[in-house]
This record gives structure tokens, sequence and C-alpha cells, in this order.
């Protein structure tokens, strides 16, 4: 059973949706290690005087960035509740036009380098008997939309991972599961063409927008013991965006 001051891991925890996280599971009562490659001094600022936050350097492009950052938590931290792979790159091109290095980048990012620290603490939560994960995707990896070859084949790569790992992972107690959101309001949403952002909006069923918050809220419902039957799903947020 998930107790209070146990640790949660939030990688992409700079970005506006980690950020959200971190405040929402700060609010819950755990301890959490915020990872992050740059704006470390968003965090300092935003959570100044909160002794239950930990931040660490994160670069999913460095193997050994990756390993240190882990072990690092590790060793402080007695029992981790959880790990929320929040961390990511999104660019978007036409296949013609995108060069292959960048498609490596952003597979590097998105899925090699998520996996590898997931290793790293998969090894703890398996020696717990107990934890989840969280990956956060995207619908770009479910829907085929002009320009998002590169970023969505690397996010539907993680979904399957995700699926795979919950069932090789599930016999040691712990879950694994996959958010797919559509446009979250952010600055990583704000980088979107106008044109292509309002396509997506005009095919969702529910009026609004989605928010970090909204996210957050979702991925602490999948970390929490009230989501102790659910593995190996991908919940949709996309505002009822048809098939």
């Amino acid at each position: 059973m998930i107790e209070a001051k146990e640790t949660v891991i939030v990688t992409g925890a700079s970005g506006d949706i980690g950020t959200a996280i971190v405040q929402r599971f700060l609010q819950d009562g755990f301890d959490v290690a915020a990872c992050c490659c740059s704006n470390r001094g968003k965090l300092e600022t935003l959570f100044q005087g909160q002794h239950s936050l930990s931040i660490h350097s994160l670069n999913l492009l460095s193997d050994e960035s990756i390993k240190t950052c882990a072990l690092e938590i590790i060793k402080m931290k007695k029992h981790i509740a959880g790990l929320v792979n929040c961390a990511g790159k999104a660019t978007g091109g036409i296949f013609g036009m995108t060069k292959i290095s960048d498609m490596r980048e952003l597979f590097e990012i998105n899925l090699f380098g998520t996996l590898l620290f997931t290793q790293f603490i998969a090894k703890k939560l398996v020696r717990q008997k107990a934890g989840s994960i969280v990956n956060i995707a995207s619908t770009a990896a479910i829907f085929a939309d002009h320009g998002t070859l590169a970023y969505g084949t690397s996010k539907a790569a993680l979904i399957h991972a995700s699926r795979v790992l919950a069932v090789e992972l599930g016999q040691s107690g712990i879950r694994v599961n996959s958010i797919a959101p559509a446009i979250v309001e952010s600055s990583m949403a704000d980088m979107m063409d106008d044109v292509a952002r309002e396509k997506i909006h005009q095919r969702e069923s529910l009026p609004g927008f989605t928010t970090p918050k909204d996210v957050a809220d979702t991925v602490a419902f999948l970390i929490s013991d009230k989501a102790a039957s659910i593995s190996a799903e991908t919940i949709r947020m996309d505002r009822g965006m048809p098939f």
C-alpha cells in the first residue's frame, strides 16, 4: 500500500506538465524526486523551501547522466512509490523533409533514454515488489496526422513498450500504464502551427481545453492504490476525438 512520504520520481519536471505533476504529488504528501535537463531554477523558485522535493539533473541523451541520476535517487530514497516519465521532445515535419539525424535524437529522448532510466528504477521496484510507472505519450502515437511521423512513431513505440513492461513486471507487483494527451495548454503546445492546432480542436467532442493539472490528476490516480487493477492501459486525454 502506498503511504505518505514515499517517493514519486518525475522526469521532465521543469516543463509545464511535469511541474503540475510535481505540484500534485507534493500536495498529496509524497516526497518528489524531480528530474530535469534545463530550467532547474524554475523548480527552485516555484518550490522554494519545500523540503519534500529534491531536484536532480537528467539528460536523456547521455547514458552517463541517466545512470548517475537514477543511482543518486535510488541511494537517497528508501521506497519509491512510482515513476512518471514525462520528459520528452516534440517536433513536427513532413517525412520527406525530416532529417534522419533529427529523428534519431527524438527517439533517443522519447524512447531509448526513457527506457534506460526506467530500467534502473525498475530494478529498485522489483526488489520492493511494488510500484507504478506512468509514461506520458501522445495521441500523435494513435492518429496518423500529417507532420507527426517522427514524434508520433517515437511515442507509439513508448506505448507498446509500456504494455510489454506491464506484462514483464506485473509478477513483481508493478503496474505500467501510459497516458496519451492531445493538445495540453502549455508552452510546448504554443509552438504548434495555429492551423494544425485548430484542426485538432475541431475533432474534439468535448468543449474546453486540457490543462497540465488535468494530466497531473490522471497521473496521480494511476500511481495510487485506486488504480490497483489497472495496468497495460493507454488512457487517451483528447476530449473525445473519434478514431
